[in-house]
């Protein structure tokens, strides 16, 4: 294929990806489903498409004992009878902004077949997952940062299960600290839970659990999903370390989140836009996605989070 003829074809591909701008209901659940599938806490949380801007997710549940000692032909007195505990979570969409530009020679040495519209839906999709981790990680409301402003990710919003480890080294004890401040009632299968950390501290505690020299340690060091009591450790790019301390005693720490995965909620519009603009003079495409989501924990209780962890 000549330079001009993948011009030509990504002319023509663009043109029936944007149809009028907004994605048809097929193309956003596809294009979802692809962010979804990308390597970050996306991949683990639960994603709910939404029809409209703003969305309620009914709970309900028991917090306490329902079953009560049976006496023959007796019913039950109105005190023993069990009543579901009902909340609400409400999603309410920020719209956010994804940009690429494909440079012509991009398109001639990289694009081929008839895969064209896959490649740059999945080159879009990897590019609006990062940032969309970055968002539903560390969205502060009272944040300087415009992008991160728009709303409270979920090291904000963990707040009822705080651990303060106030700069010590990783160790078991962090851990089990962590672990305990989560109510007993959420934590019946440990292994479906995650500590979500820093890519640095996952690397510190496979390098901890490797120096026992048992299977368990020969698996972490090759890249197996290491533990602590039973729940997997895992490394999220969006965890970035921060400076604690004043003058020139400082140290890099940073914060590790206990929740179980399908407790994050990411709730993500239908309404995608593609717009398309091309520039000459650079000689290349530039393609912009807009999209509209929020997240929110479904069950905050079921959080804790440990702060300041040395990294």
């Amino acid at each position: 294929m000549t330079n001009q003829e993948a011009i030509r074809k990504a002319e023509m591909t663009l043109s029936s990806l944007k149809s009028g701008g907004l994605m048809n209901p097929t193309q956003a659940s596809a294009f979802i489903r692809m962010v979804q599938d990308t390597p970050t806490i996306l991949k683990d949380s639960r994603v709910i498409q939404m029809d409209h801007d703003t969305q309620k997710i009914e709970k309900i549940g028991f917090g306490q004992r329902i079953l009560r000692a049976a006496q023959e032909g007796k019913a039950l007195a109105d005190d023993q009878k069990a009543v579901p505990t009902t909340s609400t979570v409400n999603l309410s969409t920020k719209e956010v902004i994804a940009e690429i530009d494909i440079t012509y020679d991009t398109l001639e040495n990289n694009i081929e077949g008839e895969g064209l519209q896959d490649t740059i839906m999945q080159i879009l999709a990897e590019r609006a997952a990062v940032d969309i981790e970055e968002l539903i990680v560390n969205g502060d409301t009272s944040s300087s940062d415009p992008f991160l402003a728009q709303i409270n990710g979920i090291r904000k919003q963990a707040a009822s299960h705080i651990v303060d480890a106030a700069g010590e080294e990783l160790s078991r004890q962090i851990f089990k600290r962590g672990y305990k401040a989560v109510p007993p009632k959420y934590l019946r299968i440990p292994q479906e839970f995650r500590f979500y950390t820093s890519p640095g501290i996952e690397v510190e505690w496979k390098d901890r659990v490797a120096d026992r020299q048992t299977s368990l340690g020969d698996a972490a060091v090759q890249g197996g999903l290491s533990s602590a009591f039973g729940v997997p450790v895992k490394g999220i790019a969006n965890m970035q370390p921060y400076t604690i301390g004043e003058a020139d005693v400082t140290t890099d720490v940073s914060d590790i989140i206990l929740t179980h995965p399908k407790n994050i909620i990411l709730g993500f519009s239908r309404n995608i836009r593609i717009e398309v603009d091309k520039d000459i003079r650079a000689r290349k495409f530039i393609i912009v996605l807009t999209a509209k989501l929020d997240s929110k924990f479904e069950e905050e209780d079921a959080v804790a989070k440990i702060v300041k962890v040395k990294e």
